[in-house]
């Protein structure tokens, strides 16, 4: 079954009175039945991690897009394999974006971001991970398996593609299917999205916007995805920005 994917990201309200871009971005695309999609999240403290954040995920994306249509990599891939080609892919698009800082006079940490990603069919698939933000993929009887957000020793650090040691925080979470929804999200995003403990979403909003989402095409329900994700009430949870996919 084809893919429906929506997908929105939104300014928080901190980096509005900051007078700071937000900072997220996200890429999807479907290779037949496969769905590979990224969400990064650029670290507030760097100048250019939103510029981070849109090459990693766009690159990511189409690298591991490019494997999957030339059958090189597929959901059902050994964790080796998986794991493999999520650091070749991940590899890659930062080798680019050290390339582009050093001819642009930049340090490679002014775009740091952080990145989750999947590769999935409707059998299962897989998650890979830097950093926080969490993936999410449902059966239809709401059977979750969770990718879950890696921090540093406080609540607020984490980790980041462009750093040295990101290879050792990269994590690959296997999906064993059915698989009914996929969700991609920034950090900003988890507090309303998922349950406290972030053993699965928070079924109190993950419910009805899955059921919209599904009753409309994906230009509509990505433009009501941004209009939920950028709703005032979300500044008294968060002022972080906030992007979700759903797919």
């Amino acid at each position: 079954m084809a893919w429906h994917v929506c997908a929105a990201a939104a300014i928080g309200r901190s980096h509005v009175d900051g007078g700071l871009p937000c900072q997220d971005a996200f890429a999807r695309t479907c290779e037949g039945e496969v769905l590979i999609a990224v969400v990064c999240d650029g670290a507030g403290s760097q100048p250019r991690s939103h510029e981070g954040a849109q090459a990693l995920s766009a690159d990511v994306v189409a690298s591991i897009a490019a494997r999957v249509r030339d059958g090189a990599i597929a959901p059902s891939a050994t964790l080796e394999a998986m794991t493999a080609c999520g650091r070749d892919a991940i590899a890659a698009a930062r080798a680019a974006l050290a390339v582009r800082a050093t001819e642009e006079g930049a340090a490679l940490a002014h775009f740091a971001a952080t990145l989750v990603g999947v590769v999935a069919d409707r059998d299962g698939g897989w998650f890979f991970h830097v950093g926080d933000g969490v993936g999410a993929a449902l059966d239809e009887a709401g059977a979750c398996t969770v990718s879950l957000p890696e921090n540093g020793e406080y609540a607020n650090e984490t980790f980041f593609v462009t750093g040295d040691e990101w290879e050792a925080h990269l994590r690959v979470c296997p999906i064993v299917g059915p698989v009914a929804t996929v969700l991609l999200m920034s950090d900003g995003a988890m507090p309303f999205a998922m349950a406290k403990d972030l053993a699965s979403p928070y079924r109190a909003f993950f419910d009805p916007v899955v059921r919209y989402l599904a009753s409309v095409d994906a230009e509509s329900g990505s433009q009501a995805l941004l209009g939920t994700l950028s709703d005032p009430r979300t500044d008294t949870i968060t002022s972080d920005d906030k992007t979700l996919l759903v797919a």
